[in-house]
């Protein structure tokens, strides 16, 4: 990455913030070290696919942490009216890169996945898709729980949990067969995939 990259990144004041809350100011390629090493008693270089993959998901959630608990104290002090969002379907995509993105942390996760050898992209792909539904409904569900946010309304999106959520179509002897795909690939009230009694994901 250029000197010029590298200078832009270090200016973002609210990148810089987020890092200091974790102890990482001056230090940010060492969140490997902490999300693998102190976690999980894991080397990193050792780690298997799926566990950078969850290092990294936990590092761009706690960069995110701090604001989203100080947005939900000012909501409750001002005790704003809220929007309810009920839709059938939520075809949210993959989350990691456009987090990174939104937090503008891209650069620092990835100097640090060079420097210990790993895949930026080969990581994201780690990531399933999070099936709740299979038509233009979910996304544009989504785009709109996209855009409230985007203009700090107060509003939460409601779904259905669906046993089966996308059907994995195969072509076999000139024929399309369809199979059952189970639709969980997201925790469930802070418990696992496995917890919740799904296997999709494991």
């Amino acid at each position: 990455m250029s000197a010029t990259a590298e200078r832009q990144t270090a200016a973002d004041p609210a990148l810089e913030r987020r890092l200091e809350r974790l102890g990482l100011a001056g230090h940010e390629k060492e969140w490997t070290d902490r999300y693998l090493l102190c976690n999980h008693l894991l080397n990193p270089p050792s780690a298997e696919p799926r566990q950078k993959f969850e290092a990294t998901s936990r590092f761009i959630r706690d960069l995110v942490a701090h604001r989203w608990a100080k947005t939900r104290s000012a909501r409750e002090q001002t005790k704003p009216k809220r929007i309810h969002y009920l839709s059938m379907e939520f075809l949210l995509g993959r989350t990691l890169r456009n987090n990174m993105m939104n937090l503008a942390a891209e650069p620092i996760v990835r100097r640090a996945m060079e420097q210990e050898g790993w895949s930026l992209e080969q990581l994201i792909e780690e990531e399933p898709d999070a099936g709740l539904g299979n038509g233009g409904l979910g996304r544009l569900a989504a785009c709109f729980i996209d855009s409230l946010a985007t203009l700090q309304y107060p509003a939460i999106g409601y779904g259905l949990r669906y046993e089966y959520g996308i059907f994995r179509q195969t072509i076999r002897d000139a024929g399309s067969t369809s199979s059952l795909t189970t639709g969980c690939a997201i925790p469930i009230r802070g418990r696992s995939c496995a917890q919740a009694g799904c296997t999709s994901c494991h």
